[in-house]
């Protein structure tokens, strides 16, 4: 009680340690993906081993009572910092769990893929993925360049974090949690009513990535015979737009006003080069995915940032007056 008077008495409240109105409408943005999906998945004969799901719903439950342990018994800034990092950081883990069984509900739905349409627009741009790739093969030092920066993202999506935490950019914490989940959002929509097989399937040539499990999974998944799925053995099945273009997008956006801008817009502009330059993509799925971050940042300004203004005004001036 002591405590908990200690936080009132400095003005503290809930809302300066992550559970905010903005918090709370990403919240709202997955339990509305669950809602949307949940009730498909024995409909449309997807099936998934849900019990693989529990090592990483135990880490969000770790990371949920960490939070409550800070959040009601700690008030020093770092101390803040820490809690409010906990929580967010359970809230992207949290979309590991909804979000990739979600696109083998979508690839079970069968709508006609849009392959021949990308390939035109690509072709329309003067860009030839086949030969990209296979200029890539030619060249193996570029080749193990670009693959190596295209597997980056999964260590710059663990890191940003605890990164952005550290460096005390809260405000770019929230933006970088919001981005991810429109654009996971609008990537699922797009995947469910417009799929896309990829330029090495449609093609016929074999991407400068290996996409073995990928090509199993997707004509498994839309011919129905792909059988029950773990959650460590799910692959990312989305061409258009790239999610993986951008989640390097977001990442390098968020910390735009720290010292890893230019080491990781040298690493993201490698990153976003690969996908197309391997085959793994068309080169329209890199434009997608920058227009839709686009899209999400005029999001932001006119919705999101309001949602968190107040709460980041009050707790940067008291930690100003700390």
């Amino acid at each position: 009680m002591e405590t908990m008077a200690k936080t009132r008495s400095s003005g503290f409240d809930h809302r300066d340690l992550g559970w905010h109105r903005l918090c709370g409408a990403l919240v709202g943005i997955q339990a509305g993906l669950v809602l949307a999906t949940a009730p498909f998945y024995a409909r449309m004969g997807v099936q998934v081993h849900w019990a693989t799901a529990l090592p990483m719903a135990g880490v969000c439950g770790f990371m949920i009572v960490g939070w409550a342990y800070y959040a009601t018994s700690r008030t020093t800034p770092v101390e803040r910092r820490m809690a409010e990092a906990l929580l967010l950081f359970a809230l992207l883990s949290t979309l590991s769990l909804i979000f990739p069984p979600a696109q083998y509900l979508a690839l079970a739905l069968r709508r006609p893929l849009i392959d021949a349409t990308l390939y035109r627009a690509d072709r329309w741009l003067g860009v030839d993925v086949q030969a990209c790739a296979a200029w890539t093969w030619q060249h193996p030092a570029i080749h193990q360049l670009l693959v190596r920066a295209y597997f980056t993202l999964r260590w710059q999506w663990l890191l940003i974090v605890p990164a952005l935490a550290v460096l005390n950019q809260r405000k770019a914490l929230w933006e970088y949690a919001f981005h991810f989940h429109v654009c996971l959002v609008i990537t699922l929509v797009c995947f469910a009513l417009f799929p896309a097989a990829s330029a090495f399937q449609y093609l016929g040539f074999e991407s400068a990535v290996s996409q073995g499990t990928f090509i199993t999974h997707f004509e498994g998944g839309r011919a129905g015979t792909l059988g029950p799925l773990d959650f460590g053995a799910m692959e990312g099945l989305i061409s258009m737009p790239s999610f993986h273009v951008a989640g390097a997008l977001m990442v390098t956006w968020a910390v735009r006003r720290t010292w890893l801008l230019w080491p990781l817009i040298v690493v993201n502009t490698l990153l976003s080069a690969s996908t197309f330059l391997t085959g793994a993509h068309y080169m329209v799925d890199t434009i997608g995915a920058f227009v839709m971050v686009v899209g999400s940042g005029y999001l932001w300004r006119r919705w999101g940032a309001r949602l968190l203004d107040k709460p980041a005004r009050r707790i940067a001036a008291l930690a100003a007056a700390a």
